[in-house]
């Protein structure tokens, strides 16, 4: 990719939570040390708010990555839409490490569970329990949660609980069969986005890991460009850097201008942050949309060896991803929120890959950019896409055709 071009040991950018990379910018680093605070003094819980993409989670790798192991007993757990039940059996599992079975009833189960880190505790560990994604949990789930972070030896609680999510936990601690139990919650912090030059200090971070930041020229002006594109979320940021760099590797430009910033936020089709992405409008004339789509490419998409819908590409640019805002939304586990691109460059199609988690793969190797051609089969997530030039026949009755967007069927993995 861009690598070589730029002088680059690594990958600057990836989505993946390598605290390598971690920039602890003045809100990070405040959050950090309430983190550390609600430890030291045994407040029992915590709650770290921040929209998506604000670094929650990569702070949480963080504050975990400087905790003494021999001293504590962390249960980490970021599947959260599970019954009361469910989820106090999953902290019990966490908790031993032997094979004893959590109990099947609730009442028993949360003795077992105290048991079990009053145990720790005299074994001089001190019980962690971190929630990421907790704005998913249900109300019952939150109330044992907090009688958990309540309970007491020799005046001291018995474990700290961290219940990390986004705006919405906020929204749901003011209900009211929980409002009442928001007095117990001694330490909070929201998330910021980071301001103007912390996303100059960011962006410079992760290319200094990466082994290059010297040899990447960036104009001053740009960052207020990428500022007002990705509201200072550092995923945003990574997104739309890695797309800047690929861009220039591209069109064999070194040095980064506003002019190669606006371009590559042509490319992914962004609008500033925060507005509406505008939906494409559909020709009126059906006989003229017909005649669009039979001139245009499409990809077939399969999901366990069956045909489960097509997608006409109409546009120069197509994003795949499970989000809304997606042409080709696919509600996959295994799929990124923006997860990858179809481009079109003159007489060349190209796959690009926006940085997913569990990538994009052709021929069974993962790429990051690669060209398509008629029948290339691409594997994103649990799914196959066949791109292929549409025909004149129509969709078969067993698919289903989008002349916007596709809002394909969840896939599930076992």
């Amino acid at each position: 990719m861009y690598y070589d071009f730029f002088n680059l040991k690594e990958h600057p950018f990836r989505l993946t939570c390598e605290t390598k990379f971690f920039y602890l910018s003045p809100e990070h680093t405040h959050a950090n040390a309430m983190m550390e605070f609600a430890l030291i003094k045994r407040q029992g819980l915590m709650l770290l708010t921040g929209e998506v993409g604000t670094g929650k989670t990569m702070l949480v790798q963080h504050f975990l990555s400087r905790i003494d192991a021999n001293a504590h007993k962390i249960v980490k757990l970021n599947q959260t839409q599970l019954t009361e039940l469910e989820l106090f059996q999953m902290i019990f599992l966490e908790l031993v490490d032997d094979e004893t079975k959590p109990e099947g009833s609730i009442r028993p189960l949360f003795k077992q569970i105290v048991a079990q880190i009053e145990k720790l505790r005299e074994e001089k560990k001190h019980t962690i329990i971190i929630i990421d994604e907790a704005q998913n949990l249900e109300i019952d789930n939150l109330v044992r949660l907090f009688e958990l972070s309540q309970k007491r030896i020799e005046n001291e609680k018995i474990c700290t609980i961290y219940l990390v999510g986004q705006n919405k936990l906020r929204e749901t601690l003011e209900e009211p069969a929980v409002k009442e139990f928001i007095s117990t919650i001694n330490t909070k912090y929201h998330l910021s986005s980071l301001i103007l030059e912390d996303i100059r200090k960011y962006i410079f971070h992760r290319l200094a890991v990466a082994g290059g930041h010297k040899s990447v020229n960036f104009d001053n002006e740009i960052f207020p460009i990428i500022e007002t594109y990705t509201g200072g979320r550092p995923r945003l940021i990574n997104v739309l850097v890695d797309h800047i760099l690929t861009y220039s590797y591209l069109e064999d430009i070194k040095k980064i201008t506003t002019r190669v910033v606006d371009d590559a936020i042509a490319d992914l089709q962004w609008v500033p942050f925060g507005v509406q992405y505008a939906e494409e409008v559909r020709p009126k004339n059906k006989k003229t949309f017909e005649q669009e789509r039979r001139s245009s490419y499409k990809l077939i998409i399969r999901s366990e060896n069956k045909i489960q819908g097509e997608y006409y590409i109409r546009k120069k640019r197509i994003t795949i991803g499970r989000h809304s805002e997606n042409d080709l939304r696919i509600e996959d586990s295994l799929i990124s929120r923006q997860h990858a691109q179809i481009i079109q460059q003159g007489r060349t199609v190209y796959l690009r890959d926006l940085n997913s988690t569990n990538g994009c793969f052709i021929d069974g190797s993962r790429v990051d950019i690669a060209p398509l051609e008629d029948g290339t089969d691409i594997k994103i997530g649990g799914c196959q896409l066949t791109f292929t030039r549409s025909t004149k026949n129509t969709p078969s009755k067993n698919s289903r055709s989008s002349e916007n967007v596709l809002d394909f069927a969840k896939t599930y993995h076992s």
